[in-house]
């Protein structure tokens, strides 16, 4: 198990919180926790409630997103998924497979939530940090 410290090294790295203060990454890194997952199990299943309000960080190890059993992504370590749920709630929208033993952190809404309010400026972070993906998202591609 990873200290505060490291786990807050780990989601510094991380697009939706790079550029956090410090205080503000052990803040989150205090909600983490961690999960062992075999290789060929299920993490998250598409258009389910199960583990909803969970963003989980890769440690060790890799997985794929599935949607419809189609291959969308591959995660390695230092790769995220599941941050739409935990800033929503909502279904998760791929089911995620372990395609080797997989150590992952996560992170729960009911616990984020709580931190957002108390240090509004990580929520403000978070805004700016999706609207630049919506943009980006909106661009046309050559």
């Amino acid at each position: 198990m990873k200290s505060d410290d490291e786990w807050a090294s780990v989601i510094g790295k991380l697009e939706m919180f790079q550029g956090l203060p410090k205080k503000s990454l052990t803040m989150i890194s205090r909600s983490m926790k961690e999960h062992t997952y075999p290789s060929g199990a299920t993490v998250l299943e598409e258009d389910t409630d199960g583990n909803t309000g969970r963003m989980y960080v890769v440690v060790e190890g890799t997985a794929r997103a599935e949607i419809d059993g189609r291959s969308v992504a591959d995660f390695g370590a230092g790769d995220h998924f599941g941050e739409m749920s935990l800033l929503d709630g909502g279904p998760r929208s791929a089911t995620v497979v372990a395609t080797s033993d997989l150590v992952l952190a996560s992170l729960a809404s009911w616990n984020f939530r709580p931190i957002l309010l108390e240090e509004p400026s990580i929520a403000v972070h978070l805004i700016e940090v999706l609207a630049k993906r919506l943009r980006a998202s909106n661009r046309p591609r050559d």
